[in-house]
């Protein structure tokens, strides 16, 4: 009986550690006619002392040209994440450029 509660509780655990996505996003200029560079900067032990720079006016071929540029933390992330046992963490990033 313990062993099911224990399950239950581990089971529960892991879907809400899974389940929280984070995004923030940062616009410089709306526009219209924009194009999308995806990628994804990974990390290790939960990014403890580590950063990751992407250089957006170099994506996009010009800083007048950069639209916004975004940092997420998916469910497939998330998921990664907890199937590594917190070693490796991935986070995706979207830079928005003007056509």
């Amino acid at each position: 009986m313990k062993s099911k509660k224990l399950i239950i509780v581990l089971a529960a655990a892991s879907a809400l550690s899974v389940s929280a996505c984070s995004k923030q996003q940062f616009v410089l200029e709306s526009g219209v006619g924009m194009t999308a560079e995806n990628n994804m900067s990974h990390f290790f032990v939960g990014g403890l002392g580590q950063s990751s720079r992407i250089n957006a006016s170099e994506i996009c071929g010009g800083k007048d040209k950069v639209v916004s540029v975004e940092a997420q933390l998916t469910f497939v992330n998330g998921l990664l994440n907890v199937l590594s046992g917190g070693l490796y963490s991935p986070r995706q990033f979207r830079v928005m450029c003007k056509a």
